[in-house]
């Protein structure tokens, strides 16, 4: 399956020019919806993205899909990273997004010979509120996807180019379907059932392999953090049971990572989620220790302390790209924006 083309970001971009790593983090930090596709001669990659993660993928020539899923994401992070691809990065409607991931992640509830189906009552039960639809029809020559979205039809692409075509009055859906050729399936659910869906969060292959060693920095840096806020010696006790209790009702997938141990933290698990997740999650810990301790110290003065002890270990890191990015994250200006 192709996916469509939305409103373009930017098209056929030389993967040169851009770095791959620093879009990732932004979009995931953005929780992007739309598409991310990379092209090396007659091959392409398409990455579906919603919430700023990777659902599905599938890298194709004209006619034939190659690998999907984790293949083909690491197919298009090869390929950018060794700069020998153009990349395109397109906005899709969340109508869109939810008609096409209906098509991806559940079962046809119609699907044959198009000239066996009422295509009228097809119609009629598709524009219906409350429902998201999509028809597939593939006339081997053309493959063609017609999207539905809450009693609305939104229009449909053709496989060929993936540009979005507007139908309001359904004359082309009309004519495509009454023709009676082609193999067609349809796929509808309803606004609720779709809300209990659960789809698969894929990953940006190597870009977000090496989350071990984040997960040791940033762990060193926590802990560097707790040791400078209780040697401060202002109610240094008070501070690690704060600590401990933020971590415990508030630790979220650190919890499945981390230890606590007389207030130091200790890495138990290798973290299998992505980079981006592990920044997230470290980030919203230490803002909620500042604001529970600003609350002891005052917040100018816990603002200053955590700027001193940010300075003074991002001087240790600061030499290696990789991590610099990493803690960017989590400088104080950042820092303030995380979790809303």
């Amino acid at each position: 399956m192709k996916f469509p083309k939305g409103k373009p970001i930017y098209e056929d971009t030389p993967s040169a020019l851009i770095n791959v790593k620093e879009l990732v983090a932004w979009i995931h930090m953005e929780k992007f919806n739309g598409v991310l596709e990379g092209k090396v001669g007659d091959i392409t990659t398409q990455i579906l993205i919603t919430d700023g993660d990777p659902r599905k993928a599938f890298t194709f020539t004209d006619s034939t899909i190659l690998v999907q899923d984790d293949e083909a994401i690491e197919t298009f992070v090869t390929d950018a990273m060794m700069r020998v691809s153009s990349i395109s990065l397109y906005v899709l409607e969340d109508e869109i997004i939810k008609s096409l991931l209906i098509r991806l992640f559940i079962n046809p509830v119609l699907s044959g010979e198009a000239k066996i189906f009422d295509s009228m009552g097809m119609i009629e039960k598709l524009m219906e509120r409350g429902q998201i639809g999509h028809i597939f029809l593939d006339f081997n020559t053309e493959k063609l996807h017609f999207l539905f979205y809450d009693g609305k039809y939104l229009g449909y692409y053709s496989e060929k180019d993936g540009k979005m075509r507007q139908d309001e009055d359904k004359i082309n859906l009309i004519n495509y379907l009454n023709s009676k050729s082609g193999f067609l399936m349809l796929h509808i659910v309803s606004l609720k059932d779709f809300e209990d869906l659960k789809f698969p969060s894929l990953r940006f292959g190597e870009i977000e392999r090496n989350t071990e060693f984040i997960a040791e920095i940033l762990t060193s840096f926590l802990n560097y953090l707790v040791r400078a806020y209780t040697g401060i010696g202002i109610y240094p006790e008070k501070i690690r049971k704060i600590i401990g209790k933020i971590y415990n009702e508030n630790g979220g997938l650190l919890k499945d990572i981390l230890n606590i141990d007389n207030g130091e933290f200790l890495l138990s698990n290798n973290p299998n989620v992505s980079w981006y997740e592990l920044v997230s999650n470290f980030a919203i810990l230490i803002k909620n220790i500042n604001s529970e301790v600003s609350k002891l110290w005052g917040k100018k003065m816990s603002d200053q302390k955590y700027i001193d002890v940010y300075k003074e270990f991002y001087e240790s890191i600061k030499s290696s790209p990789e991590m610099s990015q990493v803690f960017s994250y989590l400088n104080p200006e950042n820092l303030e924006r995380v979790g809303g």
